[in-house]
């Protein structure tokens, strides 16, 4: 075993020590508590920056896999851990996310960061972690539950009636998700007497082709659900704008992705012929998701529902970059398997800095009204975070030179060579369809008239809350500027994420465990 993929453990390890060393801090709700608190979160989130980055140089950019038999129990009788390409890429986006959050929620707080906000934060780090890292399904399976149990107390931290309600919608529907997920993993077992994923890939071709179609149809439905697609969005803009923006922000940036990324992995790995026969129906969804989340978000009328709308209809375009990976020749599927993570790239990053960007405004101005009178002037009032706004806004709607002008790019032109025409026209119309939406945010909440409006009794930090904004605004810019490297990155992670025997070999599972029949008894 490779001394390096010990490693592996530490997304894990890391977050859940700054977590248990935080709540040891907490014995009463003082400045003093708060202020360790705050350190610790800070301290432990760049020490996690620092080991995503190692593990990206290995894999994307080193282009190698790394698995860690845990306890040394080799697969499929232990727990596996296993990171590439696309792990890495998640991994490291997640900890960039989380560190610029850890700040940003420094400056933008109120009484809520008394009540174990930062431990929360790390326990969800955790758990996101452990699903970019799980190698085999039950223990995806609990990191999701981990993320899910310190999302909801996060999104209704502080107990307001908003939050409580919003909250019970979260929860009840991802609940509802997590027991599909869970009994396909039960009929997984009990089918083919394995759970780990390597193991499963090689087994599962012997299924009988309904069953095979059953486990497939039911995760698509478990991770769609997490993933917000079309039609198990309605948790989202139900919930996403009634907590705090910093929960907000880190919602919208990153949850849904655990549900993307999980597409991207369990698809090609085990079902790689079912994403060919179902190219149809997985780009109706994404075309679909699409349209219901720009109209959604032309509907509404403040600021978060606008944005958290939009998470809807991104998420959209990273499906339609898995619906493209089932098209053409084996050049073309790698195409469009790395537009698709490319896009989930920009998007993480930039949803994220509009998500924080859009809080500060509603924070500074105590209100996320677009009503004429209510969010305006915030360019003579802010004119830094107008600026970052703006620039994230116009990266979301796809403006050149920005990273969601090279991601939508990469789609379209993937469609275009797969001779999808209607998926290309549903993406450009949505492209227009945000970029109107994101001219009048822009309009009303901040070029808007300057009227006089009593200011809130509590007002974020400028610079705490503005300057984590323009560090995403600014890796955004950079990877549009450039995206030679970068998409070079997604491409290794979009071979290695198809590479389905290569997964195999690195895992490298025994086939120690007896088969169980999948014929009937006589």
């Amino acid at each position: 075993m490779d001394v390096n993929a010990n490693w592996l453990a530490a997304p894990i390890a890391f977050p859940l020590i700054g977590a248990a060393l935080s709540l040891l801090a907490s014995t009463r709700v003082t400045r003093r508590q708060t202020r360790t608190q705050r350190i610790i979160a800070a301290l432990f989130s760049l020490i996690n920056l620092g080991v995503a980055i190692f593990l990206l140089s290995v894999t994307a950019i080193g282009e190698q896999r790394m698995t860690l038999q845990v306890g040394l129990w080799p697969a499929p009788f232990g727990i596996t851990l296993f990171a590439d390409g696309l792990s890495a890429i998640m991994l490291t986006l997640t900890a960039l996310l989380m560190v610029c959050l850890v700040f940003y929620a420094m400056g933008t707080l109120d009484e809520r960061e008394g009540l174990n906000f930062y431990p929360l934060l790390l326990f969800l780090l955790m758990g996101v972690n452990g699903a970019f890292v799980a190698g085999d399904l039950f223990n995806l399976y609990v990191f999701f539950e981990v993320l899910l149990m310190a999302s909801f107390v996060l999104l209704s931290l502080g107990g307001r009636p908003g939050q409580v309600n919003g909250g019970l919608r979260y929860v009840l529907l991802n609940l509802l998700a997590s027991t599909v997920f869970l009994a396909t993993t039960g009929v997984v077992y009990g089918v083919l007497g394995t759970l780990n994923l390597a193991h499963l890939a090689a087994r599962i071709d012997a299924a009988p082709d309904s069953l095979r179609v059953l486990l497939a149809g039911m995760l698509l439905v478990a991770y769609g659900s997490k993933a917000g697609l079309f039609p198990l969005f309605f948790w989202l803009p139900a919930s996403y704008h009634t907590p705090h923006p910093a929960v907000t922000a880190i919602f919208g940036g990153l949850l849904t992705k655990v549900g993307i990324y999980a597409l991207f992995r369990i698809y090609p790995l085990l079902f790689p012929d079912l994403l060919v026969a179902w190219q149809p129906l997985i780009l109706t969804i994404a075309a679909l998701t699409m349209l219901v989340g720009v109209f959604g978000a032309m509907a509404v009328n403040t600021i978060r529902r606008v944005l958290s709308f939009h998470v809807i209809s991104q998420v959209g375009y990273m499906v339609m970059g898995l619906g493209l990976a089932a098209s053409g020749n084996q050049l073309m599927v790698g195409f469009g398997m790395a537009a698709g993570i490319f896009y989930v790239v920009h998007h993480m990053i930039v949803k994220t800095a509009l998500l924080m960007a859009g809080g500060a405004a509603e924070l500074t101005m105590g209100t996320g009204r677009l009503e004429t009178g209510y969010l305006g002037g915030l360019v003579k009032r802010s004119p830094a975070l107008a600026v970052v706004f703006f620039l994230a806004a116009f990266s979301l709607a796809g403006i050149p030179p920005s990273s969601g002008f090279i991601s939508k790019l990469g789609l379209l032109q993937t469609a275009l060579d797969a001779q999808q025409w209607w998926i290309a026209a549903v993406s450009l119309v949505v492209s227009l369809l945000t970029l109107m939406s994101m001219v009048r945010l822009w309009q009303k909440g901040f070029a808007g008239p300057m009227e006089d409006v009593v200011p809130p009794p509590r007002r974020p930090n400028q610079r705490l809350a503005i300057a984590p904004i323009a560090v995403l605004v600014a890796v955004s810019l950079s990877i549009g500027i450039f995206s030679g490297p970068f998409f070079q990155w997604s491409r290794v992670a979009a071979s290695q994420a198809l590479d389905r025997a290569g997964y195999i070999r690195a895992v490298n599972p025994t086939d120690e465990i007896a088969p169980i029949s999948l014929e009937a008894n006589p």
